[in-house]
């Protein structure tokens, strides 16, 4: 009885053992099996991108103008959002090629949720454009527009080093000169900036033209958009406080305004126009203005009750802005002498100037 309960055991022992092999055997031909089919999946992927990077011509096709290209998002990463980002060319099949992408993103989605496939979840740049380097499709980012602003920067900040501006001080305005610079995105220049005649002249315009360049191939590549307003040409320079200062119309137009407004004032103090002449020995006459070759500009009657010194003050004051206006802006005129006149006349109750 012993004998046969012994073999009973070890009769149940072998048949469990041969369960449990097959049970290891039957798992691992899963596991081999479900790794197969993952691997195929992750190849038929490869192939797909594969064929999307034939499609987009970035490895075939010459990249020469950066209009020909456009970029989109290709892929999934499992947390979601486009896995990268590729430059296609549009002279491709882009419904084929865009197809094709759509496809293969939804195809890794679909990958990535039945695989669990588990990925950084860090948010992928999108590019500003596409650029041709060397030859090639090359994806842009914003950094890339930030560098090349800086590197426009220090350029013009050499240029201006190089002119003196900041460092040479005006005394004459005749040792300076002015330039434009920069390309405005719309055409014209970006602005005017003085620049010293005793530096080197040739360095100093190739570094200009090199500027102009440089940006113009900015403006172009990064589509920057700008004012159409046409910037105004200085009409001279002039030394304000020791610096080169350029000058507008403008300027001179507000300058010659101010000039005429003080020669108001002085004919209102004069009482010419207001105060009736009866006796000429109530008037006197004076010289006025400074002409731009020398002597005076004119001469004016005026009442002798009004403040003689004060109104005399006023005379010189104008004499010597129009002296300063007419060397500023380099003015001209005939250098004929004014007559001078002999007295005053009152006739119709004004004093006039007479040259009998």
């Amino acid at each position: 009885m012993k004998k046969i309960s012994l073999l009973a055991i070890a009769v149940c022992l072998i048949l469990n053992s041969c369960s449990s092999d097959d049970l290891v055997k039957n798992n691992d031909k899963e596991i081999n099996t479900e790794q197969t089919t993952k691997n195929k999946e992750s190849q038929e992927l490869t192939n797909l991108y594969n064929e999307i990077l034939e499609l987009s011509l970035v490895n075939s096709q010459t990249c020469n103008n950066p209009k020909d290209w456009a970029f989109t998002a290709i892929g999934s990463k499992s947390c979601g959002g486009p896995k990268k980002y590729i430059p296609y060319s549009l002279k491709t099949n882009t419904v084929d090629f865009l197809n094709k992408v759509k496809n293969y993103t939804n195809k890794q989605s679909e990958f990535n949720t039945k695989w669990e496939v588990v990925s950084i979840c860090d948010v992928i740049r999108v590019p500003k454009l596409v650029d041709c380097v060397n030859g090639k499709a090359t994806l842009v980012y914003e950094e890339t527009q930030k560098e090349e602003e800086q590197n426009l920067k220090n350029l013009y900040n050499e240029i201006v080093t190089l002119s003196l501006v900041n460092s040479q001080t005006c005394s004459n305005p005749e040792n300076w000169h002015f330039t434009a610079i920069g390309v405005k995105s719309c055409g014209g220049p970006e602005k005017y900036i003085p620049y010293s005649l005793t530096i080197d002249k040739t360095v100093f315009f190739e570094k200009i033209e090199t500027y102009n360049n440089a940006q113009r191939n900015f403006n172009t590549k990064w589509s920057i958009n700008s004012i159409c307003d046409v910037v105004p040409a200085p009409i001279g320079i002039d030394c304000v406080n020791g610096k080169a200062t350029l000058l507008y119309e403008t300027d001179f137009t507000e300058e010659k305004q101010n000039l005429e407004n003080l020669y108001n004032e002085i004919i209102t103090f004069s009482q010419v126009n207001s105060k009736t002449c009866n006796n000429p020995e109530d008037w006197a006459f004076t010289t006025i203005g400074i002409k731009p070759c020398g002597g005076p500009e004119k001469y004016i009657p005026y009442s002798l009750v009004i403040n003689k010194a004060t109104f005399l003050t006023m005379i010189d004051s104008y004499n010597d802005l129009e002296n300063k206006f007419n060397q500023k802006w380099g003015m001209s005129s005939t250098c004929d002498t004014p007559p001078v006149p002999t007295s005053i006349e009152c006739m119709n109750g004004k004093a006039m100037l007479s040259y009998k």
